[in-house]
C-alpha cells in the first residue's frame, strides 16, 4: 500500500509481530498491508493527516492539495467576506441616518 503523509509517523505493528514503520514528513512511503490496521493510521486517515494513493490523481492532489476544494473555500469566505461588509455598510448607515435625525430633532 503507498501513502502520503503530511507528517512523520510510526506504525507500531498490531500485536508487535513486526517492526514499527516509519514515514517521513511530506513524502510518500510503500508501507506493508498490516499498516492500515494499525490505531496510528486509523486516527491519521481520519484527521488526513496521511491519504492512501491509488491512482496517479490521489498523488497529484496529495502532492498539490486538492484544488477543487481550495476554490470552493476560497469562493465560500469571500462571499462570507462580502455579506459581513454589506452588514457593516448598513450598520454605518443606519447609525449616520439615526445621528442626522437626532440632530433635525433638537
Amino acid at each position: 500500500m503507498k501513502i502520503y503523509s503530511k507528517a512523520t509517523l510510526q506504525f507500531d505493528h498490531p500485536t508487535q509481530a513486526e517492526a514499527p514503520v516509519i514515514v517521513r514528513h511530506e513524502s510518500f512511503g510503500a508501507v506493508p498491508d498490516w499498516v492500515k490496521e494499525s490505531k496510528m493510521f486509523k486516527l491519521a486517515l481520519s484527521d488526513e493527516t496521511i491519504t492512501v494513493i491509488e491512482s496517479k490523481e490521489d498523488e497529484i492532489k496529495a502532492e498539490h492539495g486538492n484544488t477543487e476544494d481550495d476554490e470552493k473555500a476560497a469562493a465560500k469566505a469571500a462571499a462570507k467576506a462580502a455579506k459581513e461588509a454589506e452588514k457593516k455598510v448598513a450598520a454605518e448607515k443606519a447609525e449616520a441616518d439615526a445621528l442626522a435625525l437626532a440632530a433635525g430633532q433638537q
